[in-house]
């Protein structure tokens, strides 16, 4: 199993191909969506419903589950440092994260803060109807 996340109450499991999926309420498993499965590559993590990857090329993208689709993250058009196969995302308070960590030659880990900014701010009568995966 390479990656494995939780979206809307399922368990997602993935491996080289053919990932499952258990629904946690049914207890019943089923294989994922062929789009989910050839593109989900790499370190992924959810933030309100898409799961967002992020691949050994620099690229992330999002996978909205209820509309079956990949979708191009916008707004980086400054793009972002690649980051080596060791990095990985996270959802800190719906605000994605990457983070890298290397071992020096003592081997102690060390991270680095690559980029940091706002990609959007949403007044409050807004609402996001979908989210576009990125490609760093």
């Amino acid at each position: 199993m390479h990656a494995s996340a939780v979206i809307d109450g399922k368990v997602y499991a993935m491996a080289d191909r053919n990932g499952v999926c258990y629904e946690v309420k049914s207890g019943n498993w089923e294989t994922v969506d062929g789009d989910l499965d050839n593109g989900w590559r790499g370190r992924a993590c959810v933030i309100d419903g898409v799961l967002f990857c992020y691949d050994y090329l620099g690229n992330i993208r999002g996978y909205d589950v209820k509309e079956g689709t990949w979708k191009e993250l916008k707004g980086l058009e400054k793009g972002l440092p690649r980051f080596l196969c060791g990095a990985t995302m996270a959802n800190l308070g719906g605000k994605l994260m990457v983070i890298e960590v290397k071992t020096n030659e003592a081997g102690e880990l060390w991270g680095n803060i690559e980029w940091s900014d706002v990609v959007l701010l949403v007044p409050r009568e807004a609402s996001i109807v979908h989210c576009l995966a990125v490609a760093l």
